[in-house]
């Protein structure tokens, strides 16, 4: 029996040379796909900064500092006497910087309108995107210290 006289199951038989173009697709498929997890799942290291002192704020005050970075403005706001909360001050939507209002407990942001929670970050009005970075804070002994971003989902 000739090659044109050989059965569709013949035929479909798969070739040396087509297994190794299929093994190494298969191969890069695999090494892209654990790249891809491991980008996603990498942890970014933030410094450790030393923001402020206990009782340095008042209850109810506000005080400005950067983190992680001197050109990265944040807020720290003390709304209860143990309770500190820290944000970026750079609005998600264009990087305008937000201003505190406290008489509403927001942030607004003068650009184009828009308007976070104070105590959550969450955009309450306007059109930006995601929420106000929250500070990851920690009490070490008199010192707030700022240890990183709060991970959102």
């Amino acid at each position: 029996m000739n090659s044109s006289e050989q059965s569709p199951a013949e035929n479909a038989a798969i070739t040396r040379r087509g297994f190794a173009k299929w093994l190494s697709l298969a191969s890069v498929a695999a090494a892209l796909g654990a790249f891809a997890i491991y980008w996603r799942e990498r942890k970014i290291s933030y410094p450790v900064k030393v923001i402020a002192h206990v009782g340095e704020i008042p209850v109810g005050g506000l005080t400005v500092f950067a983190y992680p970075e001197n050109d990265r403005p944040c807020f720290l706001l003390r709304p209860a006497e143990n309770t500190y909360l820290a944000f970026s001050r750079l609005c998600t939507h264009h990087t305008c910087p937000v201003f505190y209002r406290p008489e509403q407990n927001v942030f607004a942001c003068p650009c184009h309108g828009g308007v976070f929670s104070a105590t959550t970050g969450k955009v309450l009005d306007g059109p930006p995107p995601k929420p106000l970075p929250q500070v990851t804070l920690e009490r070490r002994g008199d010192e707030i210290v700022a240890t990183g971003f709060v991970q959102t989902a």
